[in-house]
C-alpha cells in the first residue's frame, strides 16, 4: 500500500494557503524509528502560521543534506515525548513509511497543535 502524504519540496514550500494534511497513527516504536499507519483522518494546516524562520528550515537542508518530501500529522503527546527521549538519547528521530525511512521534525518550530491532538511534521530525505 502507498502511504497517502501531503508532497512537497523544498521549491514548492507556500507562504500561505491552508491544505489538508492525512493523521499517522504509531504501530511500533523501537527508540529511534516509528512505524506509522494511517488514520482515516486529515487535519487543515495554515502554511501563513510558518515563522520566517520555520520557513526557512522547510526550504532549506536540513543536517545532512536532508530536504522536506512530505507533511503528515501525528499525535502531539507521541511526538513530544519521543522528541524528549531522542533528544536525551542523542539520537535521530524517524518514521518509516512503505519500507521508506524518512528523518522527522515539526514543521513549526514552536509545534501548533490542529485538530486537538495533531501536529504537523515534515518527512525529510
Amino acid at each position: 500500500m502507498t502511504p497517502v502524504l501531503y508532497p512537497l519540496s523544498s521549491s514548492t514550500v507556500p507562504r500561505a494557503g491552508v491544505i489538508e494534511v492525512p493523521c499517522y497513527v504509531v504501530r511500533s516504536f523501537n527508540g529511534r524509528t516509528a512505524l506509522l499507519s494511517p488514520e482515516d483522518r486529515w487535519v487543515a494546516f495554515d502554511f501563513a502560521s510558518l515563522t520566517e524562520r520555520d520557513f526557512e528550515l522547510a526550504t532549506g537542508e536540513r543536517g545532512e543534506e536532508w530536504t522536506i518530501q512530505a507533511l503528515i500529522a501525528v499525535d502531539v503527546d507521541w511526538l513530544v515525548g519521543v522528541m524528549e527521549a531522542a533528544s536525551r538519547n542523542q539520537r535521530t528521530l524517524g518514521v518509516e513509511l512503505d519500507d521508506v525511512w524518512y528523518y522527522v521534525s515539526p514543521i513549526n518550530l514552536e509545534p501548533a497543535v490542529v485538530a486537538e491532538r495533531y501536529v504537523v511534521v515534515g518527512l525529510y530525505r
